[in-house]
């Protein structure tokens, strides 16, 4: 062999070989480290993203006010203070049964205390009775008062409560630096919305690619827009309605249970779970009678199930339905990676990628893969082995 002959393939070094694994490792170290800087990083990226999606909820409703001839710094600054004086308002109707219940947070240990000891009672009254086969008397779920020998108990369990409140008025600073930059950021974006439009066309060179472009963020403020404003409409009715139908039965605080049922509603499947089991908790500690505990329950069941299966299908209609599995998968990992709030912007964020990729052609598959609607199939998979 000539010293100048290059070598044929099947005379390669093995360290050629090797090479192509070395971009996948690569891009999975990258995604790792992608994960890891979106956990760390949640008390800034959270505000970006919520800024984000009330940016594409106002912007519509504030070019419709520019074009009435109001100006825009204007039309935003109303829209800003007018979100800050709702949050506001609904802080302080809350805040009075929320120091109540601070103020209360002896009673109610003591309280909740009694009723774990008489359920306890129920169950071994229960047991004794199946074990020695006749009938027994089950106690009612009522407090007990707190004997000497379990004071102590009450006491570790009133000191770890009253730790715990303490740790999240810690983090109330933090809370409240988040939502002043949420605004200021909102602010921003609503009064210079224009700009921001013309620098995302103007990073395209390709004509066809800005019109894309335009049309992409068009798309993206009408259907992303559309979405977040009717399920807040629809999802504060629905709190309304519950909140008035604890009220009627005797529940305490249903004005916290409606803004809780508002906020939980905006996850879909698992709010409305949620928002039983705890409406169901606290009727077991207020209500001495198993009918009135159950009674709630059912009534927030039934108004969660009237919304989820007769009113949002109705009025959103076909134009956004998303894969189920997706939108599981999607609220399973933002709750791992921000807990309760990653829960809540899970789907808006679905929502934004399925909009996107419906409008760059080279991501149609994409798109296809996060709708819901079996129209989007080429293929009937019943029928035919093979897609177009």
């Amino acid at each position: 062999m000539r010293p100048d002959a290059r070598p044929t393939p099947e005379t390669s070094s093995p360290q050629d070989g090797a090479s192509h694994g070395a971009p996948a490792a690569v891009q999975g170290i990258f995604l790792l480290m992608l994960l890891g800087f979106i956990h760390l990083a949640r008390e800034f990226l959270l505000p970006v993203i919520l800024s984000l999606l009330l940016f594409f909820v106002f912007v519509p409703l504030q070019r419709r006010l520019q074009n009435a001839g109001l100006h825009g710094t204007s039309v935003a600054a109303v829209l800003v203070l007018g979100l800050l004086v709702v949050m506001v308002s609904i802080f302080v109707v809350l805040s009075g049964p929320v120091f109540q219940i601070i103020e209360n947070l002896p009673e109610i240990v003591q309280d909740i205390s009694g009723r774990l000891d008489s359920a306890r009672e129920a169950l071994m009254t229960i047991a004794e009775g199946v074990r020695s086969g006749g009938p027994a008397d089950v106690p009612q779920l009522r407090p007990t008062i707190a004997s000497d020998e379990n004071e102590d108990s009450d006491g570790d369990l009133l000191f770890s409560t009253a730790s715990g409140a303490l740790v999240y008025l810690t983090e109330a600073p933090l809370v409240v630096g988040q939502f002043l930059l949420i605004l200021l950021l909102l602010f921003f974006m609503l009064s210079s919305s224009d700009l921001l439009y013309l620098k995302v066309i103007q990073s395209f060179d390709a004509f066809g690619d800005k019109r894309m472009a335009l049309a992409t963020l068009r798309q993206v403020e009408e259907k992303l827009g559309g979405y977040l404003g009717t399920i807040t409409l629809i999802n504060l009715g629905l709190g309304i309605c519950i909140g008035l139908a604890l009220w009627a039965l005797g529940m305490p605080v249903p004005l916290m249970f409606g803004v809780l049922a508002f906020l939980l509603n905006f996850i879909p499947f698992a709010g409305a779970l949620i928002g039983v089991v705890l409406a169901t908790a606290v009727a077991l500690l207020w209500f001495d009678t198993l009918g009135s505990v159950v009674l709630v329950g059912l009534v927030y069941l039934s108004l969660t199930s009237l919304e989820g299966n007769l009113v949002t299908p109705s009025i959103l209609a076909r134009r956004l339905r998303m894969n189920t599995v997706l939108v599981v998968l999607s609220i399973a990992f933002w709750a791992w990676i921000w807990s309760f709030m990653g829960m809540i912007i899970a789907v808006p964020m679905l929502v934004a990628l399925r909009v996107i990729t419906e409008q760059v052609p080279r991501w149609q598959k994409i798109a296809n893969v996060l709708s819901g609607d079996k129209a989007a199939l080429h293929f009937d998979p019943m029928k035919d082995t093979k897609p177009l």
